[in-house]
């Protein structure tokens, strides 16, 4: 018998809609039975309205924990993937040190056959409600900060972790396969999507150079200002912590992760992503090459709308060709 009024097995749009809607209150109960299972004595909860999945914060009482909160996130059944990613990743990275805090994973469990995840608060402001008021050079430093937790992100030894292992040759064969369809779904410009597949046949190649490799990678796929989290110190801003893991992956192509700095956080500034490249110690050419193998990389991307970059990376909305938004989405 069900513990809480959540569906079991709810429809996409359905569990879209719990999520997006449900207040405090409704929640409660859940909450209430993950409060007891894990014996965490609370003073307060609150819920946090700035992710995708339900996400809630428990002060707890000072004398329980060294810890002020702890964060509660929630996925529904038919995000059962997230989860997974989210706690492989903070399992095998409990520990480690990567230069930059990440969440320590406490507790996780299933509740009506939604999982819940309980993670320690990192301190810190998120990067993007500070963005527009930072100057070039702390940009700059964030992002050198950034590329060198991605190196070091990606050195981990990854074989304790096969749950979120892509077989990568056969998911670039299926996104090729769809990514028509699914840019058309997403509402790209007409001028845009009758050039998609054309620029995949003539650029895809530039995949090759890690499509067969045995060398797995950590990528987290999400490193965008919003999931990095800032703290003053100085007269500067410095990065203090990262969050989300729940697209992450495991596959053989580092570039993967560049994509996400590039468009979200540079936005169409070089010294940005020359940065994060500097900080990652990547040392390969940074030319047309390298755009074109993160455009591919784009284009087969299993998650974000590419409609909304073109529209959020600064002078991109009126292009129609691929070749022109190269330089603006990558900036070099």
């Amino acid at each position: 018998m069900p513990l809480t009024r959540l569906p079991l097995n709810p429809s996409y749009d359905e569990a879209c809609d719990i999520c997006d809607h449900w207040q405090l209150n409704d929640w409660q109960p859940l909450l209430d039975i993950i409060i007891d299972r894990h014996n965490i004595t609370v003073s307060q909860v609150s819920q946090n309205f700035e992710g995708t999945n339900p996400v809630f914060e428990l002060t707890l009482n000072s004398e329980q924990s060294e810890e002020q909160a702890y964060i509660v996130k929630v996925l529904a059944p038919n995000w059962h993937s997230q989860f997974q990613s989210e706690y492989h990743s903070l399992k095998l990275l409990n520990g480690q040190d990567l230069g930059i805090a990440v969440p320590k994973l406490l507790y996780s469990g299933e509740v009506d056959n939604w999982y819940y995840l309980i993670i320690e608060k990192l301190e810190g402001v998120m990067l993007s409600s500070v963005m527009a008021t930072l100057a070039l050079e702390n940009k700059l430093e964030i992002a050198h900060a950034l590329g060198q937790f991605s190196a070091r992100l990606h050195r981990l030894d990854v074989a304790g972790i096969p749950e979120i292992k892509l077989d990568w040759p056969e998911f670039v064969r299926l996104q090729r396969k769809h990514c028509y369809a699914k840019r058309k779904k997403q509402q790209v410009p007409t001028a845009l999507l009758e050039r998609l597949t054309s620029y995949l046949e003539q650029h895809i190649s530039r995949l090759d150079t890690f499509l067969k490799s045995e060398e797995m990678h950590l990528i987290h796929t999400d490193l965008h200002p919003g999931n990095l989290l800032v703290a003053a110190r100085g007269g500067h801003y410095r990065l203090v912590g990262i969050f989300d893991f729940g697209d992450a992956l495991v596959c053989p192509d580092p570039l993967f992760e560049f994509a996400s700095p590039a468009l979200l956080f540079a936005q169409g500034e070089p010294g940005i992503f020359n940065a994060f490249l500097d900080g990652y110690g990547y040392r390969e050419e940074r030319n047309n090459g390298l755009q074109q193998h993160m455009m591919v990389l784009s284009q087969l991307r299993h998650t974000g709308d590419l409609n909304y970059l073109l529209h959020h990376v600064p002078h991109c909305a009126d292009e129609t060709r691929w070749q022109a938004l190269e330089s603006k989405f990558f900036p070099l």
